[in-house]
């Protein structure tokens, strides 16, 4: 996915981006403060973020109590995470309001 500019600065160069996920796929966001470190590459962050491993079917809750085991201690910043997980059976289609 790219990566752009932090949200809210005022500055765009946004681009969309669209990633198949089907019934299951849990999708995991999260600010800066969870992956900065003071004395770490914040890549060596991202990949101790990646090896994280939830089962299928696991809970949100367990793999958010994990993530900020691992990371929230000695976090120096404000951490925001969000973790959402595709429902099984049909998409629900909900008409948008006209602009």
């Amino acid at each position: 996915m790219p990566v752009g500019p932090p949200l809210g600065t005022g500055f765009g160069g946004y681009r969309t981006a669209s990633v198949p996920c089907g019934p299951g796929t849990v999708l995991f966001m999260y600010t800066d403060g969870l992956v900065e470190r003071r004395g770490e590459d914040i890549d060596v962050s991202v990949q101790r973020l990646a090896s994280l491993a939830m089962p299928p079917g696991g809970r949100l809750e367990d793999l958010l109590d994990q993530v900020l085991d691992r990371f929230g201690g000695d976090a120096e910043d404000d951490i925001a995470v969000l973790a959402s997980r595709i429902r099984e059976g049909p998409p629900v289609v909900r008409p948008t309001p006209a602009e």
